[in-house]
């Protein structure tokens, strides 16, 4: 079991794996894990569109596993977030 410090530990390493600078800007909190969205960092600094980030799915950590997960953008993220506890047998909820 882990905690949400160290999920967001593991986010912000994957997240530095990039080549451009990312950075987390909000979580929500579900039974299995923590989901973090986030964006480029020039992004949120300037506000200029053409630093945005398009078609970045959420990452999911998983708070039994620590195992992180990247969600698609095209399904919506509780669908998700169900199958995949159903599939790690976490108890569904959220």
């Amino acid at each position: 079991m882990i905690d949400y410090n160290v999920a967001l530990a593991k986010v912000n390493e994957h997240l530095g794996k990039s080549e451009m600078a990312l950075q987390v800007t909000s979580c929500d909190e579900f039974p299995v894990g923590w989901l973090f969205y986030y964006q480029t960092k020039e992004y949120l600094e300037t506000g200029d569109p053409s630093s945005l980030l398009a078609g970045n799915g959420p990452m999911l950590i998983d708070r039994e596993t620590g195992d992180l997960l990247i969600l698609v953008t095209y399904r919506p993220v509780e669908v998700q977030i169900e199958e995949y506890a159903r599939r790690r047998g976490h108890a569904i909820g959220g």
